[in-house]
C-alpha cells in the first residue's frame, strides 16, 4: 500500500467517528448502506476528503481493490453475523456477550478500513475545483443515487463541512 501522504488532512478515524456521532448521521449512514448498497468507509473516507478540498478520483476502484477485498473478506461477515446474533440474543440472552465481541471486531475491522483508505494518501484524490457538487464529488464512490439517498449524503456531507476547520 502507498506511503502514507495526508500532511495537511487531520486523521481519519477520530474524525470519522466524530461525524459517526453527530445527529442524523448514523440513520443516514445506515440507511445508505442498507438500502442503496454503499460502502460506510468508503463514503465516511470520501466526506473526509470533500470537508477538506479533495474529491476521489474518477479512477478510484483499482485503488479500492484491496479495501475492498479487506471489507468482503472480514467486515462483511463480521457484520452478518452480529446482526444475525441481534435477533437471537433477545430470546438468548446469553448470546449477548458473544454479539458484543464481534461487534467490537468489526468495529476495529472498520477501524483497519479506515486505516488503509487513509493510507491511500493524495494518490486517490484530487484537489477539489472550487466547491465540488455532491454528485460529482462523491460519484466515484456512490455511483448515480436515487434523489433520497442523494438528500441523506448531502445532510451528511453539510455535517463533515461544519467539523473541518476553517481554512
Amino acid at each position: 500500500m502507498a506511503a502514507h501522504s495526508n500532511r495537511n488532512l487531520p486523521p481519519l478515524w477520530p474524525w470519522a467517528l466524530a461525524l459517526y456521532d453527530r445527529p442524523g448521521a448514523t440513520r443516514a449512514l445506515l440507511t445508505l448502506q442498507d438500502d442503496a448498497g454503499l460502502d460506510v468507509c468508503e463514503l465516511l473516507w470520501g466526506l473526509w476528503l470533500l470537508a477538506h478540498g479533495r474529491t476521489p478520483i474518477a479512477e478510484i476502484d483499482a485503488l479500492l481493490a484491496p479495501v475492498r477485498h479487506w471489507q468482503q473478506c472480514h467486515t462483511q461477515p463480521l457484520r452478518r453475523l452480529r446482526r444475525d446474533l441481534k435477533a437471537r440474543a433477545i430470546e438468548q440472552p446469553w448470546l449477548e456477550p458473544m454479539r458484543t465481541h464481534i461487534k467490537k471486531a468489526e468495529l476495529e475491522s472498520e477501524r483497519e478500513t479506515l486505516r488503509q483508505l487513509e493510507a491511500l494518501g493524495l494518490s486517490a484524490s484530487s484537489r477539489s475545483p472550487g466547491h465540488a457538487a455532491i454528485d460529482t464529488g462523491l460519484e466515484p464512490l456512490t455511483g448515480q443515487l436515487a434523489p433520497r439517498h442523494q438528500r441523506l449524503i448531502s445532510s451528511l456531507r453539510l455535517e463533515s463541512e461544519r467539523m473541518a476547520p476553517p481554512s
